[in-house]
């Protein structure tokens, strides 16, 4: 069971490996992302990063879906964190209902985006995808840390 899904560029680092693994209270973190299954050391990261006792997946999001699609992945509850929002489409489309609670966090700044949140910057693409990430999830929020009160697309 997926316990939520997070946009980070950054992917897996201590913020997301520490405040929100234990947060989410999730037992295993599947790392979706194209690019990063073609870096062998963006995965070494990744694997630096992982937090004592979690078990750790990486997977292309094709391969990720599939993983979210097992029937035995019902008993596992699973922490999803990919790059980009259109990550995050694709992974929410390819797997049905499995994903119910999207997370968006830090997006850097890139030529054509603009800040909605704190450290986070979207440019209007990134807009649309969200605009049908919502209507495809139960909540869609933005917040940085876990601490932080949580957003919606509306109050952006």
């Amino acid at each position: 069971m997926v316990k939520l899904l997070r946009v980070d560029e950054r992917l897996l680092h201590g913020q997301v490996a520490v405040s929100w693994f234990s947060t989410v209270g999730a037992s295993s973190i599947l790392i979706a992302n194209d690019a990063v299954m073609n870096d062998e050391m963006a995965k070494v990261a990744v694997k630096l990063a992982k937090p004592a006792g979690a078990k750790l997946a990486i997977r292309d999001i094709e391969g990720a879906a599939d993983l979210v699609n097992d029937p035995r992945a019902k008993g596992v509850s699973i922490f999803i964190v990919v790059r980009t929002i259109e990550d995050a489409l694709r992974l929410v489309e390819l797997t049905g209902d499995e994903i119910k609670h999207v997370n968006i966090g830090g997006i850097k700044k890139t030529e054509d985006s603009r800040m909605i949140s704190n450290s986070i910057y979207l440019n209007d693409a990134d807009l649309e995808r969200l605009k049908k990430l919502d209507s495809l999830v139960e909540e869609l929020e933005f917040r940085l840390v876990a601490a932080d009160p949580k957003k919606t697309l509306r109050d952006l």
